[in-house]
């Protein structure tokens, strides 16, 4: 029997074999090009790990994203968003995010996480660092959340509660301009909270692994195609 008719005769499992193959050859592909961008990341946290010390005044806008400053400001009242289902040890709470002015332009700050205990209507009251305070912390590019069913309405009462930080809807509410970060604080302030911001829920290491269990995959198929095709009885 030729190799024609006995692919022929298992047209199905060679439809399968033809469709799944280049699939787990491509997930495993793109699984590398993620480790390969959590080790790019990873390289440029490291170089930028030295905070910035910025003196009242400075701009901020010729650094990068992910450096790491240090400066002294003063929140702005009334302005705190309550960035709501952020979970830290199992736990259910909102992140507290105040605008402060750096030089010419506002930035928002993130305080960290605190625990909601089911409190929403009216939200929890928390006191905020009243005068210039030192913060430190990461230049984080603002995010869209994925997972956001409908948009946010922003009013003029605050606390609000939101489920992502739309910059633009937020700029109408300033006259200076909004700086594209979010500072993630991280070392001990009056302002800090429980810190919990992760470049990456997931390791170079793992995409690796993820990307090694597809490529074994392509290889179970590709043996498992040629045992039934060319060496099995015909039935």
């Amino acid at each position: 029997m030729t190799v024609v008719t006995k692919v022929r005769h298992h047209w199905a499992l060679s439809v399968f074999t033809l469709f799944f193959l280049p699939l787990t050859l491509v997930l495993g592909v793109w699984q590398l090009d993620r480790a390969q961008q959590k080790d790019e990341l990873a390289l440029s946290l490291a170089a930028l790990e030295q905070a910035l010390h910025k003196a009242p005044g400075d701009s901020l806008t010729a650094l990068v994203d992910y450096q790491r400053v240090t400066l002294n400001a003063q929140f702005i009242k009334p302005y705190v968003w309550f960035r709501d289902n952020q979970v830290v040890k199992g736990k259910v709470g909102y992140d507290a995010i105040g605008v402060v002015a750096v030089g010419p332009e506002l930035l928002l700050v993130n305080r960290g996480w605190f625990a909601s205990n089911g409190q929403r209507n009216p939200l929890p009251s928390m006191q905020w660092p009243k005068g210039n305070v030192t913060l430190t912390g990461r230049l984080v590019p603002n995010t869209a959340n994925p997972y956001q069913l409908a948009a946010d309405v922003y009013t003029s009462d605050y606390p609000q509660l939101v489920q992502a930080l739309d910059l633009p809807q937020l700029q109408q509410q300033f006259k200076l301009p909004l700086l594209p970060w979010v500072l993630m604080l991280d070392a001990p302030s009056p302002a800090l909270l429980t810190p919990h911001w992760q470049a990456s829920s997931m390791t170079s290491a793992k995409h690796l692994g993820y990307a090694w269990q597809w490529f074994g995959l392509a290889l179970t198929l590709c043996l498992l195609y040629i045992y039934r095709v060319f060496y099995s009885p015909l039935r």
